[in-house]
């Protein structure tokens, strides 16, 4: 049975085709969105971008932007939180004025669309007003980051209480939403997110790379400081080595990171949250240390980095985060290649250690040196930790996988709406 499916997230930018997009929740979106329009409407509300038509349709699926401008005045109220008006359990993003304006026209338009059910990612401020312009919607809550755990139960326990089923996008984000709120852990499921095929089909040799490989945001909590550091041993050893850093500067606010700065690890990073060029710098000057060992490309669009794999040798994740997930760490694992990262968050339930790559401890820039110093010294190690790795994505993390299970999911609270089962296609992470 098909069943009216509208996707909601305030912060995607998803132009079509998907050449240009940037954005792992944009990516979410967009990869979800297709799949389920196959054999379901779809309507994703992104935000309007100048250039982009405020409504279109590809892949099956309808684009609704809703555009910001009444929203970027509202959320002007965020200064709030930068004068310690709000409590930080209570930061103005848990308010109904967070996106008030994109919430009461998402809320009408799923109305006149009626739509059976709302895919909500992230923001539980929007549940109320869906609610109440959707009274017989089946509102499912998708979370990818730790909002829930990190906010006052006392304003996020009743929304839940609105929600038919809670998703979370890593086993160590459902286990702290269990933990918070346990008359909702019955409906909250860990939902993993995807790689697209083409991943699966790029041509790896990382036996035959030295290069050291970083796809993502450059911020403090991703750990790049860390990462030149630890590049600056390799090289004494491993002369030949190279770093290639991919993604743009995109320092996220402090509060959406440590809120209660009960990390002791960016006890030493205050700084560049509040002068995001000082970390820029830093990485600049990190680069420049490493003389010609080193490249910056800057933001390259999801469609186009295939390549930046293909050439790579080792991937590198060296967040201190708490990661609610990693999608370049699946895509890299896809690719063929071996992974380093860090013990941080859903990074374990991701990466098997000693068996697809090598974990070390956050911030640790020797532990981090010294396991990609031993992969750079045993190629056979990169290749088969590479074939390992994806392996490990054909069986857990692509996004047939993921649909199929969210189809199951949704099966259970619209009944007729569950697709047949993918063969293989259990959402467990094995071996983690």
């Amino acid at each position: 049975m098909a069943i009216r499916i509208a996707q909601v997230y305030p912060h995607a930018d998803i132009p079509v085709p998907h050449t240009r997009l940037y954005d792992a929740l944009a990516i979410v979106n967009y990869e979800i969105g297709r799949r389920l329009a196959r054999r379901h409407p779809v309507v994703t509300y992104p935000k309007w971008v100048a250039g982009e038509s405020e409504l279109e349709s590809h892949e099956g699926v309808t684009y609704r932007r809703i555009p910001e401008g009444i929203d970027r005045v509202l959320n002007s109220l965020k200064i709030l939180d930068t004068a310690r008006l709000t409590s930080r359990r209570r930061p103005f993003r848990l308010s109904p004025f967070y996106y008030a304006h994109y919430a009461r026209e998402v809320a009408h338009d799923i109305r006149d669309r009626a739509c059976d059910l709302v895919h909500l990612h992230t923001v539980s401020n929007f549940i109320g007003p869906i609610r109440r312009a959707n009274p017989d919607a089946r509102i499912v809550l998708h979370m990818h980051d730790h909002s829930l755990a990190d906010f006052d139960p006392a304003v996020i326990a009743p929304r839940l209480e609105e929600v038919a089923l809670i998703l979370a996008c890593s086993r160590f984000v459902a286990d702290e939403i269990r933990r918070l709120y346990p008359a909702a852990a019955e409906r909250c499921h860990e939902l993993y997110n995807g790689v697209d095929e083409r991943f699966l089909q790029v041509t790896p040799d990382p036996a035959a790379s030295s290069n050291v490989l970083f796809v993502g945001r450059l911020c403090p909590e991703k750990g790049v400081h860390v990462l030149l550091e630890a590049m600056r041993k390799v090289l004494q050893v491993h002369p030949g080595a190279s770093l290639s850093l991919v993604g743009p500067l995109d320092v996220a606010p402090k509060d959406f990171v440590d809120p209660h700065r009960r990390d002791p690890l960016f006890d030493g990073l205050l700084q560049y949250y509040s002068r995001p060029d000082d970390y820029y710098d830093l990485v600049c000057r990190g680069v420049s240390e490493l003389g010609g060992h080193a490249v910056m490309h800057g933001r390259v669009a999801n469609a186009e980095i295939c390549s930046q794999y293909a050439s790579a040798g080792i991937f590198v994740f060296p967040s201190i985060w708490h990661e609610p997930f990693g999608i370049p760490v699946i895509e890299a694992m896809a690719a063929g290649l071996p992974v380093v990262a860090t013990r941080a968050g859903a990074i374990p339930e991701v990466v098997v250690d000693g068996e697809t790559g090598i974990l070390v401890e956050r911030g640790d820039s020797a532990g981090l040196a010294a396991a990609v110093g031993r992969l750079l010294s045993d190629p056979q190690m990169r290749k088969r930790m590479g074939a390992a790795g994806r392996d490990r994505v054909r069986q857990l993390f692509t996004w047939e996988r993921s649909v199929a299970r969210l189809e199951e999911l949704y099966g259970r609270i619209l009944p007729g709406a569950a697709a047949a089962p993918v063969a293989g296609a259990q959402h467990v992470a094995q071996r983690a």
